[in-house]
């Protein structure tokens, strides 16, 4: 048995952080005869798993719900932590390269390419994407759309990039401007559409209408993608107008 001190050095976290699981049953402790908190070997090994799902700041009420399925559920979700690990260290791992490779070429050992200059940064991007809203999109398109829609992402060349940027830059300003005007029909709404359309083509490998439509609507449903748009066109109601917008005219 291991009393709260002797876990929180053992785990590497604080006696407060084990006191505050405690508190909302997401890891209980046992109460020795003085009234003190006892951990035995059952608890070492789920505040393990706590951890484990803790990493790429996964939200204490998310894992309070995984830790109470049954085990093979609780097995995918540490798979997925795993997968996420692995990208991390790629990642990190060709950014450690792509230094050595500044520190080579700044030395006049080798030269590096725009393409090879930034192609760690825009996996850091792809990384962190799947992160947030990688679950929700594999499920609504697919391993495979995804995979073949990040690799097309990583294969920009310096100046597609730039380029995406103004695009992206553009659509807020002009979306902004929707949400201002309120009409759906205006030639300003329909460039909303066409700047999202060809924003989309820097990383979408095939559009459809459909998918850009269900895009649409991931927009209003999902908080985190509401709040980009909002937060982005200084608008409450950029989201719901973006999603208007492409119901409007995204057709096959």
């Amino acid at each position: 048995m291991y009393t709260i001190q002797q876990l929180a050095r053992l785990a590497g976290v604080s006696t407060r952080t084990l006191r505050y699981y405690d508190q909302i049953g997401l890891l209980n402790s046992q109460r020795g005869e003085n009234g003190y908190r006892l951990y035995g070997e059952a608890e070492v090994d789920l505040l393990q798993e706590i951890r484990f799902l803790r990493l790429f700041d996964m939200k204490l009420s998310q894992i309070q719900q995984i830790i109470h399925q049954p085990p093979a559920a609780r097995a995918r979700a540490l798979r997925h932590q795993r997968i996420k690990i692995v990208q991390e260290q790629t990642r990190l791992t060709h950014l450690l390269q792509t230094l050595d490779q500044v520190l080579d070429e700044q030395k006049g050992v080798t030269t590096m390419t725009d393409q090879e200059k930034f192609a760690a940064f825009k996996e850091k991007q792809v990384a962190e994407n799947d992160a947030q809203y990688g679950e929700e999109i594999r499920a609504k398109y697919g391993e495979e759309t995804i995979t073949q829609s990040n690799e097309k992402y990583l294969n920009l060349t310096a100046t597609e990039m730039t380029a995406m940027e103004q695009i992206n830059a553009e659509l807020m300003l002009t979306l902004q401007q929707v949400t201002i005007e309120q009409d759906i029909t205006s030639s300003t709404a329909k460039r909303v559409f066409a700047l999202h359309k060809k924003w989309l083509g820097y990383s979408w490998a095939n559009y459809t209408a459909a998918a850009h439509r269900g895009l649409g609507e991931m927009y209003v449903n999902d908080p985190r993608f509401a709040k980009y748009y909002n937060k982005g066109a200084h608008s409450p109601a950029a989201a719901e107008w973006l999603n208007r917008i492409i119901q409007q005219y995204a057709r096959d």
